[in-house]
């Protein structure tokens, strides 16, 4: 099978994957109320899935490098789809704690495998592009979800459950036929404990301010429009969607653009872009401002976790992307997990709403500064290469 056929069969079956995502993961939420569940419990539950994610994300990394990227995608897939399946059938408050824990270790697993996989497959050439796609199919699966899964939730509570777990099945099913087994990389500790290096600082911190930003604005952000800008209903709906347009519109000519000019130099624009955003987001008093500024934010912020995977794949051999990946997975789930708590406690503390988008555009603005100290730690290894040999 050609390269071609195989990063088409890793997009649909990530695509599938994250369609039965989009399904269930608003409902959730609504399920655990309809059980009587206070907003407490709630997002306790919601916690333990984010959790498990970051805590699964090392073991999850041995294991690609260890068996190959492919079984443990399959794995994540059936494990993933079972524990959704399971939400449709349980009424225990504690089972709930359970299977969202159970939840995250497969949703890690196939984040690890699917972007180890496309790294390791990836020319240097086509690596941002390529994972540009990825992030993309990603996009497209999440928004078509939510739609879909309330028009199956008024048919029965069940039916979107059973639904993400008939998608989550297909795609292991397209991954079994169609991905060629990938070889296995290094297991041994020490090689697992050598990604941790200068090198990938600065993807690992785009990880990081990725899952920041995207934990604390879809937790907060809905509710500063409407207490603080007095967005209507139609209104928030409108600049939603106009940040996950911006999203899914900018993947591919960025991706491109970094593979023309370079990551590093394409990270850092948008990097320093997004920080004026979100300083001059935080000056809007009329919410149709926020139709514009979203778009930029959504395609801006959209950039850092593709273009953070593909500094991994240009920094690191492919026998630990397994594991660097999952260093990866890790800087993504702390900032997700630190996002709502420290952006919460900012505005409570300071008593200025606002701090919800200050500290994006600070964070932002000192992501950039360390993309420039550390410029010189992110040349790709080929170049490298080439320098020591003309230098020798």
């Amino acid at each position: 099978m050609t390269d071609s056929k195989a990063f088409s069969a890793i997009y649909l079956s990530i695509a599938l994957s994250y369609l039965g995502v989009g399904l269930v993961a608003p409902l959730i939420p609504i399920l655990l109320a309809g059980h009587g569940e206070n907003s407490l419990i709630v997002g306790l539950i919601g916690t333990t899935m984010f959790s498990a994610f970051t805590l699964a994300s090392f073991p999850v990394g041995a294991a690609t490098d260890h068996i190959g990227a492919k079984p443990i995608l399959i794995a994540g897939l059936i494990v993933y789809g079972t524990s959704i399946l399971l939400f449709a059938f349980i009424n225990v408050t504690w089972l709930f704690f359970a299977v969202r824990a159970v939840e995250g270790v497969g949703a890690s697993a196939i984040s690890v495998a699917t972007e180890t996989m496309i790294n390791r497959l990836s020319k240097p050439e086509e690596r941002a592009r390529r994972m540009s796609y990825y992030a993309l199919a990603v996009g497209i699966g999440w928004a078509a979800g939510p739609l879909a899964g309330a028009l199956l939730y008024g048919i029965r509570a069940e039916v979107p459950f059973i639904g993400c777990f008939a998608l989550s099945v297909l795609a292991a099913l397209l991954a079994v036929a169609l991905i060629q087994k990938s070889p296995a990389g290094e297991h041994h500790g020490e090689a697992f404990l050598s990604v941790l290096s200068p090198r990938i600082v600065v993807p690992i911190s785009a990880g990081a301010l990725y899952g920041y930003l995207m934990s604390s604005l879809v937790t907060l952000f809905p509710l500063y429009l409407k207490r603080e800008i007095n967005v209507p209903d139609a209104g928030m709906a409108a600049i939603i969607t106009a940040v996950i347009i911006g999203t899914i519109v900018s993947q591919v000519p960025i991706g491109h653009a970094a593979d023309r000019f370079g990551k590093r130099k394409t990270l850092l624009v948008c990097t320093v872009l997004l920080s004026g955003v979100f300083a001059l987001m935080s000056l809007h008093s009329d919410w149709r401002l926020f139709l514009a500024t979203g778009v930029f934010a959504g395609a801006l912020a959209g950039s850092l976790y593709p273009m953070g995977l593909a500094l991994i794949g240009q920094n690191v051999r492919k026998a630990r992307l397994g594991a660097a990946t999952s260093t990866f997975s890790l800087a993504f789930g702390i900032g997700s997990l630190v996002g709502p708590s420290a952006s919460g406690f900012a505005m409570t503390q300071f008593d200025n709403p606002k701090w919800l988008l200050y500290i994006p555009a600070l964070l932002s603005g000192a992501f950039a500064v360390v993309i420039v100290l550390l410029y010189g730690k992110t040349v790709a290894r080929a170049e490298k290469a080439v320098g020591t040999a003309a230098g020798s």
